[in-house]
């Protein structure tokens, strides 16, 4: 895997004067690749998904995380956040939604083993974990 590094500004709190960090408020150029496997009427081949290249687009005063998957969509398409961890949030649980929509058209995706969705799964969130935690409680309905 490749890691890409991007260089933090030391601004200054102008109400404090404390040093605070700032990051480029443009792009967060990474790029992270995973091979799949894709299965259709007995044919298996292999496949990438793409996330990566966050951007801030101006005009739009939001965040974008770019994505592909192959097969199902080789164009880089992007989906938007309010900033850029919401970006890439929203990449991934839209990824793992259209992989599951996929796979009930009849395609296979798996990264480790049939049935995984790709590793795109959130076992902590899908199996409730929070409320194992000390102190939580489910919400009132």
């Amino acid at each position: 895997m490749r890691v890409f590094h991007f260089p933090l500004n030391i601004g200054e709190n102008h109400v404090t004067r404390s040093p605070f960090w700032v990051l480029p408020m443009n792009d967060i150029n990474f790029r992270l690749e995973r091979e799949l496997q894709f299965a259709f009427k007995g044919e298996q081949t292999a496949g990438t998904l793409f996330v990566g290249d966050v951007r801030y687009v101006v005009d739009r005063k939001r965040w974008c995380c770019h994505w592909s998957l192959s097969f199902v969509h080789d164009e880089v398409g992007h989906i938007w956040g309010d900033d850029p961890l919401d970006a890439i949030k929203c990449t991934l649980d839209f990824l793992s939604s259209l992989i599951r929509g996929s796979e009930e058209d009849g395609l296979i995706v798996w990264w480790k083993y049939q049935g995984d969705h790709a590793g795109l799964t959130f076992p902590q969130c899908e199996g409730r974990r929070w409320l194992e935690m000390p102190g939580q409680k489910p919400p009132a309905v």
